[in-house]
C-alpha cells in the first residue's frame, strides 16, 4: 500500500493521509481538504513514511472534501494575483504607520476565509500597534488577517534554497527542530568562523556544524 499525502499550495507543506483505501486516491490528483485552519488546496503525493512532513509544519488534516474541480484548480490559480493585490494592500498600509515591518509572504487559506501575513520586525526599538493594523487590514481586505511573526532561521525554512554543500537547506528538508550550534563547536572542530563560509543565508552559524562534533572528553560520543 502505498503511503500518501497532502501538498499544500504554500511552503510545500506536506502532511501525511491516514485511514485510505488504495485505490481510493491517486497520486498527483488536485484536491479540496478541511485542515485544522480552514478549508485548503492542495496535490496528493506519495510520503517516506507516516511522519514524513515538511519540517515546521503545523496543518492538521481532518479530512479529503472532494477532487478538485477545473472551477477549483482555476480559482487557485486566482488567488496567486489576488495574493499579489493583498499584499500591496498591507506595505501601504504598514507604511501608512510608519510600521518597522518586513512583509514576507502572504497566503490565502483556499475558501478565503483567512489571510495569513509573514513578517519580520526591522527596528526592535520601534513600537506599533500590531492589531490595529490588523483590523484595519481586515476590514479593507474583507478577511481576517493573521500576523504571524518569524525569525531569520524561520524565514529560510519557510522558502528554502540550496546551501554552499550544494544540497537544499538541512531546515527545509529534514530538520524539524533548530540545533544550538556555538562558536565553541566551530573552533573546536578546527574551522576558522567566516561569514560566507560557516554562516547559513539566516545568518546564524550553519546547522550541519554540529552534525560531526565531538566535545572534548566526550570519548567519542556525539553531542
Amino acid at each position: 500500500m502505498k503511503l500518501l499525502g497532502i501538498k499544500f499550495r504554500k511552503f510545500n507543506n506536506i502532511t501525511p493521509l491516514k485511514g485510505y483505501k488504495d485505490d481510493e486516491l491517486k497520486v498527483g490528483h488536485a484536491v479540496v481538504v478541511e485542515t485544522d485552519r480552514g478549508t485548503e488546496f492542495g496535490w496528493i503525493v506519495s510520503v517516506k513514511d507516516e511522519h514524513d512532513r515538511h519540517p515546521g509544519s503545523d496543518i492538521k488534516l481532518r479530512k479529503v472534501i472532494r477532487y478538485a474541480s477545473d472551477k477549483d484548480i482555476e480559482k487557485e490559480r486566482e488567488l496567486i494575483s489576488k495574493e499579489r493585490e493583498a499584499y500591496c494592500t498591507v506595505c501601504s498600509k504598514m507604511r501608512e504607520y510608519e510600521a518597522p515591518v518586513k512583509v514576507l509572504q502572504l497566503e490565502y487559506l483556499f475558501d478565503m476565509s483567512r489571510l495569513i501575513l509573514y513578517y519580520k520586525i526591522t527596528d526592535q526599538k520601534k513600537t506599533v500597534n500590531l492589531k490595529e493594523i490588523s483590523r484595519e487590514l481586515s476590514g479593507s481586505l474583507a478577511t481576517k488577517v493573521e500576523l504571524r511573526q518569524i525569525s531569520s532561521r524561520d524565514e529560510t525554512r519557510l522558502f528554502s534554497g540550496v546551501g554552499p554543500c550544494g544540497r537544499a537547506f538541512c531546515c527545509s528538508t529534514f530538520l524539524e527542530d533548530f540545533p544550538r550550534v556555538t562558536v565553541k563547536m566551530v573552533k573546536e572542530q578546527g574551522i576558522q568562523i567566516s561569514q560566507t563560509k560557516t554562516s547559513g543565508i539566516c545568518g546564524k552559524l550553519l546547522c550541519c556544524l554540529q552534525y560531526e562534533y565531538e566535545p572534548k572528553g566526550s570519548g567519542g560520543e556525539k553531542s
